[in-house]
């Protein structure tokens, strides 16, 4: 009995240490937030129209070659053309379709077009005077885009067109763009159509609907998904095809096929092939179950099928394979292979049977990202010398010049992808995003790329909304097509008067404005905003969610491969974090807001689009004011808690019945529910969060003080894991 209770007493003591150790940990860790700036100016329309050229139309892209004299010229109501016979139909047809005159047979020839060898390829001279205009074109592309630039000046003009010069041609031989149709939104066909027509209108000529999973309708696999889902078919992407060839884009197909195979390696059929079937730990945290098993033949058996669904309703001579973040490539099965041959041979190998098929199969092009290349630079000898590399990088110092370099110097065929930056951001990056595209395009030029991927991902749930995108692309496109025009840019002008027809000249430089929320964030985030963060984690203990933050910082740098230089740069970033300042943010949106009101836009979605701006300040604002509830929950009263958190819960409700209303206008049901997840979790926490807040004090208490025990654990855990 003596030995008991001395073996009891010394458990008590261990344990009444480690949960004074704990204690103190957590005390010694926890930092009350620090004070909010109390004076804060807010900088409104830094792209100002006012600060741009003061040119009468906003032309983008900005032509190569342009001038302007005191003629001009009245278009009349049915345009008479001359034009090489074989090219007639076709001219008559583009009329109609982009400048939306008909056509006439008799009176006087208003519009003369003819061939010319002697531009460069996709390049145009337009000469407009008093009597007529004269198109001279290099190939049916450039007679295209010159009618393009008529329709711009045709849209900002009252019928009489300016005396004009101009002889025109790309940068760069492709142009293109990416939507991300899997993470978790699926376009309709009517908004996939209005799409193209924007992107043609920018002169884009290439266009990728990334997919992973089941946003594709494989006929092969339609007992593996869910009846929820609701795919695009291959009666849909041949129209599509068919579309986009009319407007000189060229539809291409993509499919993920070897990471971001989550989706199938989590259904019975297919769960064997996984490189980690018991999952994975990302970073030490994010259970991830994404890759195949390179050296099971079935895994290329699978893709092959997936492959041949695909490609058959396509007309592009590409194929993107995408062969990206194959985070668990040589971790659990083929972990021994690995340490014998290498996982960059194993990656290899796989791409070289996969190239192999596609090749002489479907006799398409492959194109690959470039971030395995990039951490295995060993196997570049071996690729494929058909392969077209795609580098990515979506922050403002992705060492595109580099890579696209070292690429050069290998002899690859390549392409630059920055990104729009407005994932996992609600409204955008702005200054991220012009630089990131800037950065990729100089390197694309100076390197000799083939051209600009511009990519728009979707990830955690995919919550911006469409318009969001818009100005990225047609930055983009501005400097794909002419990168001298970067320091006269009429953005914020072409944003107003083109894209979203706002004739009171407000909407340009709020859609940038609004990109512009994270400057008062801790710091510039890698990939998205700390406000959109917030979601991720949820409502969490303030230590806890720091704990979890460190270890996901300290794992990003083993997943980008950037040198030492730009680590630091990111590292010194994080390290010298300023306050998180919900106040400013909540009131610069507000701002805002407001403003919208202002907004005379002419588009027939103008009401759908205000909409969305509106309810994304909701979410920002519910991200904020989360964020405040972590920070300041063991600083306020249960009272002040408890009317934060019922401001909340209203906020939320009212987010996610707008964003499912919202949702629905521009895309499929499915992944509707899916992406609603965060926001239906954060319910639930504040339902959590109230019930412990209307406690007793004394249960209230108790309760927080276990809180902090397990808070202080994780922090431990995850100090020394």
């Amino acid at each position: 009995m003596k030995i008991f209770l001395t073996v009891l007493y010394v458990l008590l003591i261990l344990i009444g240490l480690t949960i004074a150790g704990l204690l103190i940990w957590y005390h010694v860790k926890y930092q009350p937030p620090p004070p909010l700036p109390d004076d804060v100016e807010y900088t409104f329309g830094a792209t100002s129209a006012s600060e741009e050229p003061d040119i009468p139309f906003a032309l983008i892209p900005v032509p190569q070659q342009m001038e302007f004299s005191e003629e001009s010229f009245i278009v009349p109501e049915a345009i008479h053309f001359q034009s090489p016979d074989d090219q007639r139909e076709l001219i008559e047809k583009l009329i109609e379709q982009q400048l939306e005159f008909p056509v006439s047979r008799s009176g006087p020839v208003s519009f003369q077009f003819s061939p010319d060898d002697d531009l460069k390829p996709q390049g145009y001279s337009l000469e407009i005077r008093s009597q007529a205009v004269n198109i001279r074109y290099a190939d049916e592309a450039g007679l295209f885009y010159s009618l393009v630039t008529l329709k711009q000046l045709l849209q900002q003009s009252d019928g009489s067109l300016p005396g004009l010069t101009v002889t025109d041609w790309p940068d760069l031989p492709v142009r293109g763009a990416m939507l991300d149709i899997s993470r978790d939104k699926i376009p309709t066909m009517e908004t996939l159509y209005e799409i193209v027509d924007f992107l043609a209108g920018l002169k884009y000529n290439h266009l990728q609907l990334y997919v992973e999973g089941f946003s594709l309708d494989y006929p092969s696999f339609r007992h593996v998904w869910d009846e929820s889902e609701t795919p695009i078919n291959g009666e849909e992407i041949q129209a599509l095809d068919r579309y986009a060839k009319e407007r000189f884009i060229d539809l291409v197909p993509n499919q993920n096929s070897l990471g971001h195979m989550n989706a199938w390696l989590e259904t019975e059929e297919f769960a064997d092939l996984a490189e980690c079937p018991d999952g994975f730990k990302l970073l030490g945290l994010i259970d991830y179950k994404s890759t195949l098993d390179v050296s099971d033949p079935r895994s290329m058996e699978l893709v092959k099928q997936m492959t041949d669904d695909m490609l058959p309703n396509f007309s592009s001579e590409y194929f993107n394979a995408n062969l990206d973040e194959p985070f668990e490539l040589g971790q659990c099965k083929n972990r021994e292979l690995a340490e014998e041959k290498g996982a960059g041979q194993l990656y290899i190998n796989f791409v070289k049977e996969l190239e192999d098929f596609v090749a002489e199969n479907h006799e398409r092009q492959m194109m690959m990202w470039g971030d395995i290349v990039t951490k295995h630079p060993e196997i570049i000898p071996q690729i494929p010398d058909e392969v077209i590399l795609l580098e990515w990088g979506y922050e403002d110092v992705h060492p595109f010049k580099d890579q696209t370099r070292k690429y050069r110097e290998a002899g690859l065929d390549f392409m630059v992808c920055p990104g729009t930056s407005s994932w996992t951001t609600i409204t955008g990056r702005t200054d991220n995003m012009k630089q990131n595209i800037s950065n990729a395009v100089h390197s694309a030029i100076q390197n000799d790329a083939r051209g600009m991927l511009l990519t728009d991902w979707g990830d955690m749930g995919h919550w911006q909304y469409w318009p969001v995108s818009i100005a990225p692309f047609v930055y983009g496109s501005a400097l794909s097509w002419n990168v001298e025009s970067e320091d006269r840019l009429p953005f914020a002008a072409f944003l107003n008067r083109m894209a979203f027809q706002d004739s009171s000249g407000v909407m340009g430089d709020l859609v940038l404005d609004m990109g512009r929320y994270n400057q008062f964030e801790e710091y510039k985030m890698v990939n998205m905003t700390t406000t959109m963060q917030t979601f991720m984690f949820g409502i969490m203990d303030k230590v806890m969610i720091e704990a979890v933050q460190n270890k996901l910082q300290d794992g990003l740098f083993e997943l980008i491969h950037y040198d030492d230089e730009i680590v630091e740069e990111i590292k010194q970033r994080f390290e010298n974090a300023g306050p998180y300042d919900y106040r400013s943010i909540i009131e610069y949106t507000s701002i805002l807001e407001e403003r919208l009101d202002e907004t005379q836009m002419e588009r027939t979605d103008a009401a759908l689009i205000l909409d969305e701006y509106r309810n994304a300040v909701r979410m920002i604002h519910l991200g904020a004011l989360t964020k405040k509830y972590i920070q300041y929950k063991r600083e306020h009263s249960a009272t002040d808690n408890i009317e934060l958190l019922q401001q909340l819960k209203q906020l939320n409700e009212t987010v996610i019945e707008e964003h499912q209303r919202l949702w629905l206008t521009r895309n499929r049901s499915g992944g509707l529910d899916r992406s609603l997840q965060m926001l239906k979790n954060l319910d639930d926490q504040i339902n959590r969060e109230l019930t412990l807040m209307n406690r007793n004090t004394v249960s209230r208490f108790l309760i927080l003080q276990g809180e902090k025990l397990v808070a202080a654990a994780a922090s431990v855990y995850l100090k020394f894991q």
